[in-house]
């Protein structure tokens, strides 16, 4: 797999050169019989043959959860080959432990799924798909706690979707600061308050995501938008709110839009495509298999029904690791959403429904209190895991067989990893 600086160099046709994998000490290591090249070993080899996608909602399934759980620590190890910083938070990601603590294999008493305990996290929801599919499912029970807090006292929620002009040639950071620009134009426009006022709104929820549509006929490139869940109803009547008015709500806030989009040197934004506004129930697919929570907070990790989502990307390198251009937009992808925000509250909205404020980081480090420990690992045992990429492996096992079993593989893979010879010195 090429670095952060070998894959912009791949897309200039120069040559790559392979990276070493950490060790669970942090030292890089080899693997006895290791792959040669740029290969991804077990992850390019592994099928998720239970992993199924609804083809309305782009939802991601499985007959079993264990096979999507391995599915992500190959695409987590996928992400963190294209970045050359070894000390960085991913590449220590459920690698290395957590301030000398045990490494242990725990199982959900409710679930019947295992987790690590013991281990850093990264926090990372753009780059890491095991940290973001965590903090994802945490971030959705608390936009549902909202909702529901809110339709108890009468109110309704709609969604409104924004999106700007934009072509293949556009960078995505030039259009991130330029959207960010048309998005305070239109909050600020008179109209629009007054629009917001006529719906009874008392707050939002904004959610940021982007797709790519290098693999379309009309390849328009990044496709970033946005996602606001605007919680209204409260002290209007809701029988205002037929199509027939949602309809005028909605040609009244494109027409700001458009303005807004203009000033922000994005250019126009079509009728079709540029805004849309839905009813919060406006389609039974959202109720009963990916509501409105699901799609604020998993737009990046799904599959994307048009273009790709930036962890398809990862699918596309675990698939073809040659793909040099799904490795050059991943790293723009996580390198311009680095420290944004994935949801944005607007000021007072947790407080009124009572939801906590809580970090990704502190997310992503919260396991499940109906768990109970399977088993240790020692550390000779953690480096031959991580030597064969055995995380997902020892999960699944250790769901399906028990501890026995997991003893086994480990049996099985005993002196994989192999320590550096420091004595050597390595010709250029």
């Amino acid at each position: 797999m090429q670095s952060i600086t070998s894959a912009r160099q791949a897309c200039n046709g120069k040559p790559t050169g392979q990276a070493k994998r950490p060790g669970a000490d942090g030292h890089a290591g080899t693997r006895t019989g290791g792959n040669s090249g740029r290969s991804l070993g077990t992850n390019a080899k592994y099928k998720n043959k239970a992993e199924k996608v609804d083809l309305q909602t782009g939802e991601i399934t499985g007959c079993d959860p264990m096979e999507t759980r391995v599915q992500r620590f190959i695409l987590q190890s996928v992400a963190r080959s294209l970045f050359d910083n070894a000390k960085s938070r991913l590449n220590k990601c459920l690698r290395l432990r957590s301030a000398h603590n045990d490494i242990q294999v725990w199982k959900s008493t409710e679930h019947k799924t295992t987790h690590y305990k013991g281990l850093q996290t990264c926090g990372s929801v753009w780059r890491c798909p095991v940290c973001s599919s965590k903090i994802a499912e945490r971030r959705r029970l608390e936009i549902i706690q909202a909702m529901d807090a809110h339709k108890a006292v009468g109110g309704c929620v709609n969604l409104l979707t924004l999106t700007c002009p934009h072509q293949v040639k556009d960078n995505l950071a030039d259009l991130l600061k330029n959207q960010a620009k048309a998005l305070n134009r239109f909050w600020n426009d008179r109209l629009v308050k007054a629009i917001m006022v006529e719906m009874g709104t008392i707050g939002q929820i904004r959610a940021l995501e982007t797709t790519h549509g290098r693999l379309s006929l009309q390849n328009n490139g990044w496709h970033p938008h946005y996602h606001i869940l605007m919680f209204q109803g409260i002290g209007v009547d809701l029988a205002r709110f037929d199509q027939a008015q949602m309809t005028d709500w909605q040609v009244r806030f494109y027409l700001q839009w458009v303005k807004a989009c203009k000033g922000s040197g994005l250019g126009e934004p079509s009728f079709a495509h540029g805004l849309k506004l839905d009813d919060g129930t406006y389609a039974a697919k959202y109720i009963s298999k990916w509501g409105l929570e699901d799609e604020m907070t998993k737009g990046h990790t799904k599959k994307a029904l048009h273009g790709e989502t930036p962890f398809d990307l990862l699918r596309a390198i675990q698939a073809d690791p040659d793909d040099k251009q799904a490795a050059a937009l991943f790293i723009e992808f996580a390198e311009t959403f680095e420290g944004k925000r994935q949801l944005h509250w607007s000021k007072g909205l947790k407080k009124r429904y009572l939801v906590a404020e809580k970090t990704d980081e502190v997310l992503a480090a919260e396991t499940d209190d109906k768990s109970r420990l399977l088993g240790m690992l020692t550390i000779e045992q953690w480096r031959d895991v991580l030597a064969v990429e055995g995380r997902g492996a020892v999960l699944q096992v250790a769901s399906s067989g028990g501890w026995d079993a997991v003893s086994v593989y480990l049996e099985s893979i005993k002196g994989s990893y192999q320590k550096p010879d420091v004595s050597k010195k390595e010709t250029p």
